[in-house]
């Protein structure tokens, strides 16, 4: 429940000022989140493909904000999936997570300070990435870890199988050309 919930996190909306030279919108994306359960040590999963968002460019500089809705994180099983979303995301208070990305160089890799906002809270957060700048847009692949307490979300705990504090995210997306070309 709780990689769902920091998959939601992953969710992601990608806003720009218009001092940018061109805006290229999400056309596909993904957030997908793991983490451990103990004592079984089994891993728990979980995606969601509704990633939306924005990313501005200048020249190779990049900034954006994405946006994820997190009652769309799926893991496979609708009982831990309405658990993750209702008892420990608390959709109906907090429906979505955001994560901005501060300037960056749009290269073939790197890491680049963000800001995750999940169930009202916000919080810096280091993120790697990959990209790629593409005749019909931009590719971008994102990795980082968070902590749930850190987002004022219970650890995940069901018939004695309880969810690391560490959860995993990977966030993918695509753009098409700029402006929405």
């Amino acid at each position: 429940m709780k990689k769902q919930i920091i998959t939601m996190v992953t969710s992601i909306i990608l806003t720009l000022s218009s001092a940018w030279s061109a805006s290229y919108k999400v056309n596909q994306g993904e957030v997908e989140f793991t983490a451990k359960g103990f004592p079984t040590f089994i891993t728990i999963s979980g995606k969601s493909q509704n990633v939306s968002g924005e990313l501005g460019l200048v020249g190779k500089k990049a900034q954006g904000k994405f946006k994820l809705p997190l009652n769309t994180l799926k893991t496979g099983m609708d009982l831990r999936d309405e658990h993750m979303t209702q008892k420990y995301l608390e959709v109906g208070k907090f429906p979505e997570a955001t994560l901005t990305l501060n300037e960056f160089d749009l290269r073939d890799s790197g890491e680049v300070q963000g800001l995750l906002k999940l169930h009202n809270v916000e919080k810096p957060i280091r993120i790697t990435y990959e990209s790629e700048l593409t005749e019909t847009g931009i590719i971008i692949k994102t990795e980082f870890s968070l902590q749930l307490s850190d987002y004022g979300i219970d650890i995940p705990s069901f018939q004695g199988i309880t969810v690391a504090k560490d959860i995993k995210l990977r966030v993918a997306f695509s753009t098409g050309g700029p402006d929405g070309n």
